[in-house]
């Protein structure tokens, strides 16, 4: 599996993006490098588009090209040739972000389609998402910031969800975040290991769309605060 490499901190961003002063569609997250948009249309990789946002009280119009696309799920723009004015607005906007009146959730899933969906999804429904791609990721972003809860694929390379759900419930800091397992095995021996390890709930992919999975998290942690 090809896995998307990000080398910039993402941070949400979930304000109406104008592409090519036609089409409004609804952004997800934003890093120095670009800006990640949910999107129903389809568009070419490799086009050249100009966007339109607002950050904070900054209005920034900038070219980006098309890196990622997948219809109804989202589109990966980079930035081109950003001034010194808009970089300074981006990294600004990234410094003092942290919603803190938002419920972040943090996704782990080494498929980038579904993890990619299922934050889409989060998002529309107002949360803060954080992505991982992996165990170690995973660990990363836990420590890095605390999220609210966690939803966790059990199979992927290198450290799996097993040992992601041993390492929390082992720690202090950590023990008490909600842990909600999307797998795409759910036989019986399955489910009472990952339960029995402290999974608070378990979801089987085949049977949960991201919009199932997204009431999921509401019953689990209530609905994103809005503000």
């Amino acid at each position: 599996m090809i896995q998307e490499k990000r080398i910039f901190k993402r941070v949400a961003y979930t304000d109406g993006v104008l592409i090519n002063g036609l089409i409004l569609v609804k952004g997800i997250d934003i890093s120095e490098g670009g800006i990640y948009v949910h999107t129903g249309r389809k568009f070419a990789i490799g086009d050249i588009v100009r966007i339109s946002f607002r950050l904070a009280e900054t209005d920034l119009d900038l070219m980006a090209q098309v890196m990622t696309c997948e219809e109804s799920i989202g589109m990966g723009l980079q930035f081109l040739n950003l001034s010194p004015f808009a970089r300074k607005a981006v990294l600004d906007y990234i410094a003092g972000s942290g919603d803190k009146t938002r419920t972040t959730v943090l996704v782990v899933d080494d498929n980038d389609t579904n993890r990619r969906m299922n934050k889409s999804r989060l998002v529309l429904d107002g949360f803060t998402v954080m992505e991982a791609a992996g165990g170690v990721e995973a660990l990363k972003a836990i420590q890095d910031s605390v999220p609210g809860l966690v939803v966790l694929d059990l199979y992927m390379e290198g450290m799996d969800g097993f040992k992601v759900l041993s390492f929390m419930r082992a720690d202090e800091r950590y023990k008490n975040i909600p842990v909600m397992v999307l797998s795409a095995r759910g036989e019986k021996a399955e489910i009472e290991k990952a339960m029995a390890m402290g999974a608070n709930a378990f979801l089987v992919k085949m049977m949960t769309s991201p919009l199932k999975l997204s009431e999921a998290v509401k019953k689990m942690i209530g609905p994103a605060k809005k503000g």
